[in-house]
């Protein structure tokens, strides 16, 4: 029989909002007495055995099941705990004001949800998983940035990974490469190189266009950016509604997952699972199955990174912006500027005139955080899967150094922009730590601003760049075709396979390394 849990019940069966079975002290943000009409309606019951299942219907997931469909004769088994509640991007089914709402006050959205703990003040306020179908790829802004080569080296990352990514991979073009041509095949836009793109000059800094898989509705200003939903199929064998419990083993080897699907508790028998749910997800169906093999002495995985992000938003007349800025605001756009290995971030500029004639320029940066002790996912191995999961992500001192030289590398930014506008140099104040406690406020305050002030700042918690990864890190727990070591059959797409996170948006590497996983799986004995 496969292993269960040390000190395991039998589970209830109760609903999974509500039961015992559920994390201690989750959080479910959004409403629950929303209700959305379901897009399309998947699979009712969940099948008794299957080649591979992937658990989780995100970005991740739902990458590795197309791939999986496109190249082989397995066909998997996708099992997504929320609802199919409909397949567009939030930002082309809501207006601006709702959208923002949806993103900054999670409340408002019934689908946020935190199946964990946190007691550091990290992992709070905006951060948040989104149980749908789709997942966060329905949120994400389309940032394609490959994780910055100072972050991809191989004494960080295994080194054929590197060169799958970067350089060539099946004698052919690099994984980044490939999905890079998919994506700019999709968006309205393309993705044309930053560097052939007009320049807006702030003092020493150059900004041009930010690569985004997007597409635009033209009129309105709504758009949406990439999510594989677009590519699934009729065959898609996808079941929704569908919480995994825990991942079955036997004799060390995998051998299929245990559900609860509209509070009934069925199994799935599969010689194959892949953890695609989310980092704190994934991390404690591994941890739950590493400690059932005896693979993991204590119930926890460190290495749990976020993103340091700073920032601050300045309101201009349209008379004292500097004409390159001033023509760049009128178009609506989203800019950047790469910093390199010594701020270990990128800086981005998001400028348009509000509708009281504002010019507003937010500037920020989105730096790695290193992975070490401070960040965890540990489990309460109290018997009933899922175990209660509780979080930390405190900075350490490398993340404190550089929140400050983000700081200063802002306070410099904001010197030349106000200086180029003809205010002469002001200073910028920032709060201590990390996280802006009024943090929704200061990123929308300059929307309805009617004349220009003085410029604010911000900061966010770490957690609500929502780029969480790095607890089960490829070269380490996992070995080179991503299967968990200590239990085989066992693997792990996403984020938390990555040992560096750099200071890129995290999707254009997690969809690369979808293709090389399922080139694994269905090349596998």
């Amino acid at each position: 029989m496969p292993k269960e849990p040390r000190n395991a019940k039998k589970p209830t069966g109760t609903d999974e909002r509500t039961g015992p079975n559920e994390p201690a002290a989750p959080s479910r943000v959004g409403n629950p007495d929303g209700a959305t009409k379901a897009h399309a309606a998947p699979a009712p019951g969940v099948p008794d055995s299957a080649d591979i299942v992937i658990v989780g219907g995100g970005l991740a997931g739902l990458a590795l099941a197309v791939e999986l469909e496109q190249r082989s004769a397995l066909r998997p088994v996708l099992l997504e705990s929320g609802p199919d509640s409909g397949r567009e991007h939030y930002r082309w089914t809501l207006d601006r004001a709702t959208a923002n709402s949806q993103w900054l006050t999670p409340e408002s959205d019934r689908h946020a949800w935190r199946p964990y703990s946190t007691t550091d003040g990290s992992f709070t306020g905006i951060a948040c998983l989104r149980r749908r179908l789709g997942g966060r790829s329905l949120y994400w802004h389309g940032s394609v940035l490959p994780i910055e080569p100072w972050a991809l080296t191989a004494d960080d990352w295994p080194q054929d990974v590197v060169r799958d990514l970067v350089d060539t991979w099946d004698d052919g073009p690099s994984l980044y490469g490939r999905v890079r041509e998919r994506l700019a095949a999709w968006s309205s836009e393309g993705l044309a190189d930053p560097s052939e793109m007009p320049v807006v000059r702030i003092g020493d800094r150059a900004f041009r266009r930010t690569p985004q898989a997007v597409r635009s509705a033209g009129q309105g200003g709504r758009w949406k950016a990439y999510s594989p939903l677009e590519h699934l199929t009729e065959d898609t064998r996808l079941y929704c509604d569908c919480h995994v419990l825990g991942v079955l083993t036997r004799g060390g080897e995998t051998v299929g997952v245990r559900v609860r699907q509209h509070g009934e508790v069925r199994e799935i028998r599969a010689p194959r699972v892949v953890l695609a749910a989310g980092t704190v997800e994934s991390s404690r169906l591994a941890i739950q199955a590493l400690v059932a093999e005896g693979a993991l002495t204590e119930p926890e995985l460190p290495g749990l990174v976020d993103k340091v992000a700073h920032g601050f938003v300045a309101s201009l007349s349209s008379e004292e912006t500097p004409a390159g800025l001033l023509a760049a605001a009128e178009r609506g756009s989203f800019l950047m500027s790469s910093c390199g290995e010594s701020l270990r971030s990128n800086m981005f500029l998001r400028t348009f005139v509000n509708r009281h004639g504002v010019v507003v320029a937010d500037a920020y940066l989105m730096g790695e955080q290193r992975r070490g002790t401070s960040g965890t996912v540990r489990c309460d191995p109290d018997g009933d899967w899922p175990w209660p999961t509780h979080v930390t992500c405190g900075p350490g001192p490398e993340d404190e150094r550089l929140a400050e030289t983000q700081k200063d590398a802002l306070a410099l930014l904001w010197c030349q922009l106000s200086e180029a506008a003809g205010r002469g140099r002001s200073k910028l104040s920032f709060d201590p730590g990390l996280g802006s406690p009024d943090l929704p406020h200061r990123l929308t305050l300059a929307e309805e601003l009617r004349k220009p002030v003085t410029p604010h700042t911000y900061s966010f918690p770490l957690g609500s760049e929502q780029h969480e990864a790095g607890t089960l890190p490829l070269g380490e727990v996992l070995d080179d075709r991503h299967q968990v070591r200590g239990v085989p059959g066992l693997f792990v797409a996403g984020p938390a396979s990555f040992p560096r996170t750099g200071a890129a948006n995290p999707v254009l590497t997690t969809l690369a390394l979808a293709v090389r996983l399922a080139d694994r799986l269905s090349t596998s004995d």
